[in-house]
């Protein structure tokens, strides 16, 4: 939804009745840009009127103002009693912009009889509004809503601009830009329309204060607008937010050894975000993939390559900052991590070992007053819903710890099971290794280290590569030989002896319920890995 799309929703709640709104931001100035222009139309034509704790009360249409700059000045209680005793003729509508109002709620932990009285009056002009032509809108960065008044107070989401409106702020700020000698000098002010659109889609994400400040960092600092560098400056905005993580690394999908089978599946949905697959009948965006498996057999690095094999933006969600430690803040970190993840589609958003961040959920009515079950309700219901092109790629490894709910068909795409490397992959893995570290890995028995490593993962081989480079190291800087690799072999317990029943009991599971990440399948029956590489 756009912002004329959203200003019309929240004009069709005033009309009808809905006389307290709540609208999340965080663009103050634009919000009231727009709220403005909605009621000065010829059919509306209401009036605007503003406050906050600072400035008071402060508007363009000074007839429902107090004669002095002294009784402007308003707290919060008293702008409430202002506002309802306020008399606004039959011809006329006023609309009241409350600016952070929602800090007078209280917190969960504490609300005192200020609070309470101001919960209360709220509550009170909800319904005194209902027949008079007066309404609040309460603005705020922040859904802080407490519960007294989530059943009476309807919430708007104002969105982030979309590219269109991102397109209309840049073109009108290169145009400016050409109009000043001492910038059309030295910065590129024309771009034709592949340059234009590939700029556009760098300022997605950000606030319309934000895509203005990033241009002009551009004009000032760079010869034309770069988006690796409007980029590195949205990945320092986002990661503001503290709950998620642009991730830079760039991993080939070359430096993951096996799992071709789940290459194969992504590659045949690598156009699958084009128009050309909607026209096609193809569902509009892919919702993503579930990777399952053992620890270190990587999940993770897989999860890192597919944004460079699709060449997508990776985002990193740690679940553990969702749970903050106030009631109420986790559903509204999940609501700020679907927002932006939406904003910057398409994109991947990876959260990784979800069942941690999930786990607990059927008791959580008991042990955290349902705040994880609420926020796995918010995720399951955004999963579901969603329609931007944001691909979820979640990570586990105890399956016993997620909720059934979060496993059945529709919210992922597909479920994979990532195994123990076969001898192939292990093949593969020490070569990545060994290349990786300037190696040339024909010099050493790949067959023989494969062979020796067969309960291992890849995180292990590359474990038995580094501690073999220490020995050597240390032993006259030397290079390492076979032998070295195989001592730190015998060295290394692998966590499938640690933890042999458990990953019995997950291959059991992923027998029945997940497709195997290494083995492809085709009309003539299964191939495995081994025989592909």
């Amino acid at each position: 939804m756009d912002s004329k799309n959203t200003i019309d929703e929240l004009e069709l709640l005033i009309r009808s009745k809905r006389t307290i709104i709540y609208v999340v931001s965080q663009e103050e100035n634009r919000v009231i840009s727009a709220l403005e222009q909605m009621c000065s139309k010829a059919d509306t034509n209401w009036d605007v009127i503003k406050w906050d704790i600072v400035k008071g009360l402060h508007s363009s249409f000074p007839e429902f103002l107090p004669a002095k700059d002294s009784d402007k000045e308003l707290d919060q209680s008293e702008v409430l009693n202002w506002f309802e005793n306020l008399t606004v003729p039959k011809n006329k509508f006023c609309l009241l912009i409350l600016k952070d109002f929602s800090k007078y709620f209280g917190s969960a932990n504490y609300k005192g009889q200020v609070e309470h009285r101001i919960i209360r009056h709220i509550k009170n002009l909800s319904v005194e509004f209902c027949v008079e032509n007066k309404a609040i809108i309460i603005l705020s960065s922040a859904l802080e809503l407490p519960q007294d008044l989530e059943k009476i107070i309807p919430v708007i989401d104002f969105p982030l601009p979309t590219k269109d409106e991102i397109n209309i702020k840049i073109t009108e700020l290169l145009y400016k830009a050409s109009k000043r000698q001492d910038l059309n000098e030295k910065f590129k002010t024309s771009y034709n329309d592949e340059e234009l659109d590939i700029i556009i889609n760098s300022f997605r994400g950000l606030t319309s204060t934000e895509c203005e400040q990033v241009c002009t960092y551009c004009m000032i600092k760079h010869p034309m607008l770069l988006p690796e560098a409007i980029s590195q400056q949205k990945r320092d905005i986002i990661r503001k937010s503290g709950l998620l993580d642009w991730i830079d690394d760039k991993i080939d999908m070359n430096d993951v050894g096996g799992l071709e089978a789940l290459k194969h599946w992504l590659d045949k949905r690598r156009e699958a975000f084009s128009q050309e697959a909607v026209d096609y009948g193809l569902p509009s965006n892919p919702k993503g993939i579930l990777l399952v498996g053992i620890q270190g057999a990587g999940k993770s690095l897989f999860a890192k390559a597919i944004s460079s094999f699709w060449n997508f933006p990776l985002l990193r969600l740690d679940m553990g900052k969702v749970f903050s430690g106030l009631v109420g803040s986790s559903e509204q970190n999940m609501r700020q991590v679907f927002k932006i993840a939406e904003s910057v589609a398409p994109c991947i958003l990876w959260c990784d070992e979800i069942d941690k961040g999930m786990s607990g959920s059927k008791g959580s009515s008991i042990s955290d007053s349902g705040t994880t079950s609420r926020v796995l309700g918010s995720w399951l219901t955004w999963m579901q819903d969603r329609k931007a092109p944001v691909f979820v790629v979640a990570t586990a490894n105890d399956v016993s710890n997620l909720p059934p709910e979060l496993l059945r068909k529709g919210r992922f795409d597909e479920i994979f099971f990532v195994d123990l490397p076969k001898f192939q992959e292990r093949k593969k893995i020490f070569k990545i290794h060994l290349e990786k570290r300037s190696r040339n890995p024909y010099d050493f028995k790949l067959d023989t280290l494969s062979e020796l490593t067969e309960t291992f993962t890849g995180a292990e081989i590359e474990a038995a590569i580094e501690a073999s480079l220490y020995e050597a190291f240390s032993d006259k800087k030397r290079d390492i030989t076979n032998e070295d690799i195989i001592i730190s072999i015998q060295n290394l317990v692998p966590i499938s002896k640690l933890m042999k029943e458990e990953i019995s009991a997950l291959r059991k599971w992923a027998n029945e319920r997940a497709r195997n990440a290494s083995t492809i399948d085709i009309s003539s029956g299964k191939i495995d890995a081994e025989e592909e590489l």
